[in-house]
Order: structure tokens, then sequence, then C-alpha cells
């Protein structure tokens, strides 16, 4: 059965410090930028909840870094309540737990097993749009995520090249070669607010994945 991630990004709304536990909203019934929407009451959570598990970035060989003490369909949303281990339980986590609180880290990923759904078409910037709308969906996870850095960012960073560009002269002129002038270094691309936020993105979870290493080997040393 094929599994689908959904990342959602959020405002921690209470944070209890002692008992170090906040509430986020997993999943809305709003329409996602690939045209996705998720009903909301078509969660199915029993079997999730047999062992509500909280990964960092779905790494299952991995140990868990938080526990969802609660998980509700509430007002047209899916919420669950995350707690974390302490510092003394476990390093990792509470690095984690302080990167949420600090506003570091926004997002969270939901996986799910679609049961029921189907096809839309909507409209936007003029273009149509084709989605699916889940009607029932199974919840298998929740994930501790970095925001998405999307691939089309880097791109995106470029000129622009308009669809069929690429094959429209079969025999383009040969482009000029620029030798670099050692006395004045070529100036750095400029990037896209969108590629410098992928880049950052991907060098916190590249990071926090690291020193997750470093602790586990520690840990066994």
């Amino acid at each position: 059965m094929q599994l689908i991630h959904k990342v959602m990004s959020f405002e921690i709304a209470q944070v209890d410090e002692e008992a170090r536990t906040f509430w986020a909203v997993a999943s809305t019934g709003e329409m996602d930028r690939q045209g996705d929407v998720i009903d909301p009451r078509g969660w199915i959570l029993s079997n999730y909840l047999k062992n509500p598990v909280i990964t960092w970035a779905h790494h299952y060989d991995q140990p868990p870094v938080a526990q969802a003490t609660q998980v509700r369909v509430e007002d047209g949303a899916l919420l669950f309540q995350a707690r974390f281990p302490t510092r003394e339980e476990y390093p990792f986590a509470d690095t984690v737990f302080r990167l949420y609180q600090g506003g570091y880290l926004r997002a969270f990923s939901v996986g799910f097993a679609p049961l029921e759904s189907e096809v839309i078409t909507t409209q936007r910037d003029g273009q149509t749009l084709v989605g699916t709308r889940y009607l029932k969906q199974e919840l298998y996870e929740i994930a501790c995520v970095t925001l998405p850095a999307n691939p089309q960012a880097l791109v995106a960073a470029g000129p622009e090249r308009p669809a069929g560009a690429r094959h429209a002269n079969p025999n383009p002129s040969p482009t000029p070669v620029s030798h670099p002038n050692p006395n004045h270094p070529p100036r750095p691309a400029r990037l896209s607010p969108a590629a410098r936020r992928a880049l950052v993105c991907g060098a916190l979870d590249a990071l926090i994945s690291r020193r997750l290493r470093e602790h586990l080997d520690s840990a066994h040393r």
C-alpha cells in the first residue's frame, strides 16, 4: 500500500515547559500546493494510537524523539499533543524540542495510507491544477521535519526558460566562453529567497542528523 507524506508548517500555540509538551496542527482540510485536499472527517487513528511515536525525519532506525500523547480531529483539523523526553533521557530529543520552542523548526509531516480518494480539478493563477481529495485515510506516522526544501527552488534561482525552449533550436550557435580574470574573481550567483531558504533548511537537516549520529555512536561506546 502506498504511503503518502504531507508536511504542515504551523505556529506553536501552547508550550508547557514542565511537561515538555505543546499542541500542533498535523493536517487541515485546506488545499495544499499540490492541489490535494485531506478530508479531516476521514482520518482513521486507531492503529496509530497503539504506538503513537513521533520520529525525526521519518528515520525508523533511530529512537523516536517524542510521543503523541493525544491525537484528535477537531474544528476541521487533525490535532496532536507532542511530548518530548528530558535532556537526561535523550539529549537529541531535547535539542529538537528547543528548536521548535524557539521557532527554528516549524513543521511536522504526517504519513498516511489512502483508502478512498477522488481526482479534483481546480483553477489557480489561471492554470488548471489536477489533485487528489482524500476521503478516508489511515494515519501511520507523525515525524518532526525541517521546512520542506522545494527541489525547484535552485532552478528558480536562475533566469526562467520558456516552455519548449530546450528544443527550440536543434543546432544552436556555440556560446562564447569567458575566461576568469584572476584579479577579479567571479561574482557569486544571486539566489532567490526560495533558494536560500531551501539551502538553509537542507543544512539544518544535515546538521541535526549528524549530531544525532554522533550522540548514538557515543552512547554505544
